[in-house]
């Protein structure tokens, strides 16, 4: 009795020649280019999907699987596998359900279109910049490589600058101001008594000068005209003689 052969099925990216299968009598042959087979046992190969317009390619087309199409800058997605091009949400929105909604917080998104990303975790008290629905969080100490580690100095750096202290500003304020007082007391005081004693220094001076250039005879002649008085009675009597005398002179003439 005659053996039986079964049909091969038919793999995908193939289809086959006639009904019979890719077995001896029929042959399978591959899917041509443009067209895709994704399922095995299919009798045809389906053409490609095109990426034309807003849409650019995701995913090239193969001989068992579909071209995947995504938007182009400024533009999302919408519909199932992407099946039209809207309008982007712009920076910090991403495409929902109902349209376009805003990043939640904790997410961010910096592109036109796109989804929303979630923010960078930092260390304790290591966050530089916060992070907002447009833009992620930096961190302090962030490297491009994130295998490598920073080493940080055990010893923070030396101020060139001295750090004021409350209340030492104030004191030494108050410390000018009374050494300004000071100094302005002694001004006022001292600047008459200075000039007193220069007067009374160049009269002694002037004084003790005139000394100097007095001879004994003047001293002895001052000394006389200052002591030497003749008493009333014998005044009056030479004023009276010198009177007489003058008029016997006119009575003569």
């Amino acid at each position: 009795r005659p053996r039986r052969s079964h049909p091969v099925s038919r793999p995908a990216g193939t289809y086959a020649v006639g009904a019979a299968g890719c077995g001896r009598a029929a042959g399978c042959r591959q899917c041509p280019a443009g067209t895709f087979s994704s399922v095995a046992g299919q009798r045809g190969c389906t053409l490609c999907r095109k990426c034309e317009g807003r849409f650019q390619y995701l995913k090239e087309c193969s001989s068992t699987s579909d071209a995947e199409c995504t938007c182009q800058e400024g533009y999302r997605c919408g519909g199932a596998g992407c099946a039209r091009c809207d309008p982007g949400c712009g920076a910090g929105r991403e495409s929902g359900g109902s349209g376009c909604q805003a990043c939640p917080y904790g997410t961010f998104n910096d592109q036109p279109s796109g989804s929303c990303k979630n923010w960078t975790k930092c260390s304790a008290n290591e966050v530089l910049v916060p992070g907002t629905a447009e833009k992620d969080v930096i961190c302090k100490h962030s490297s491009d490589n994130p295998t490598s580690v920073t080493t940080l100095p055990t010893t923070p750096p030396a101020i060139p600058f001295s750090i004021p202290v409350p209340g030492k500003d104030i004191q030494m304020d108050m410390l000018r101001i009374s050494l300004a007082v000071a100094g302005l007391l002694c001004v006022v005081f001292l600047l008459p008594l200075c000039v007193c004693f220069s007067i009374w220094q160049k009269k002694k001076l002037h004084a003790i000068f005139k000394k100097m250039h007095t001879t004994p005879e003047q001293s002895m002649q001052e000394d006389d005209a200052c002591s030497c008085r003749f008493p009333e009675e014998e005044q009056g009597e030479y004023q009276d003689h010198g009177k007489s005398t003058e008029c016997r002179d006119l009575l003569v003439n």
